[in-house]
């Protein structure tokens, strides 16, 4: 009985070994190194002083990509180019993406991530425009400054009849001086990114007012289709850094000031 004890024991722990050896087979399987692209996009995602990827989303992708096995190398573009090497099936992934800024049939091509962050879109006006506190549906003979290959897709019909203009700039923080030199009547701009630029301008906030907001989007991570396998692994990743606030935790770290609308609060909708 003992020698048959012994042998039942041994084989258990060969059965345990093998077990073991599978899964991290499989998840060696499952890792991948990917490349990962953004656009220069502060404080979510920018190249510091020492060319180093830094910002909001980076830090987050840094622990999600970790935590799940994955390596990924970040890399950089405009928007507009950024765009056309996902499209073209030359970048595995953009980690600061978000489905609102998507046309309906990219899920097509891509699979998305569960949400990481919420960002939201406003026009911003100087505080003495006229048009300031008015509804996207009143707006007209306006020109409004937007980054080149950003999408808007609350803007385009008024775009597209003419009743609105746009000016392009291949930069966010650009956006910004178009404003201050009255060279466009308004921008669309994330609202940290607007109250993040301000900060780092030490311009006073009652100088301008939040309009009309453009979108409430979901933050996420945009995967080719191809990839698919690794969206439970990434979304238990971002749901782990999301319940322990460590998302939180890394939003706070980049802010300037608190998130509060600089002059009145004006169109909600």
């Amino acid at each position: 009985n003992r020698d048959v004890h012994e042998v039942y024991r041994a084989h258990c722990r060969w059965l345990y070994g093998c077990v073991v050896m599978t899964a991290l087979w499989c998840s060696t399987g499952l890792a991948q190194s990917l490349s990962g692209g953004a656009t220069q996009w502060p404080p979510y995602s920018y190249l510091d002083g020492n060319g180093r990827a830094t910002g909001i989303a980076v830090d987050v992708m840094r622990k999600a990509m970790a935590q799940s096995g994955n390596q990924l190398e970040f890399v950089f573009h405009p928007a507009k180019r950024l765009n056309a090497l996902l499209d073209e099936g030359r970048l595995d992934l953009n980690y600061a993406d978000s489905p609102a800024w998507n046309a309906d049939d990219a899920t097509e091509r891509f699979v998305y991530s569960q949400p990481y962050l919420q960002v939201r879109e406003y026009l911003y006006f100087l505080a003495d425009h006229p048009a300031r506190h008015l509804p996207l549906d009143q707006l007209h003979a306006l020109r409004i400054g937007v980054v080149r290959g950003y999408t808007y897709r609350s803007l385009d019909d008024a775009v597209d009849s003419g009743q609105l203009s746009t000016l392009e700039t291949s930069r966010d923080h650009a956006l910004l001086d178009l404003l201050v030199r009255r060279r466009v009547d308004a921008v669309a701009m994330v609202d940290e990114l607007f109250y993040d630029q301000l900060a780092a301008r030490k311009l006073d906030q009652q100088g301008f007012t939040r309009g009309a907001k453009l979108s409430d989007a979901p933050l996420v991570i945009k995967l080719q289709r191809q990839h698919v396998a690794q969206l439970p692994r990434l979304n238990a990743a971002l749901q782990a850094l999301i319940r322990s606030g460590e998302v939180e935790r890394i939003r706070r770290s980049y802010m300037r000031v608190p998130a509060s609308p600089p002059g009145q609060a004006s169109v909600e909708h």
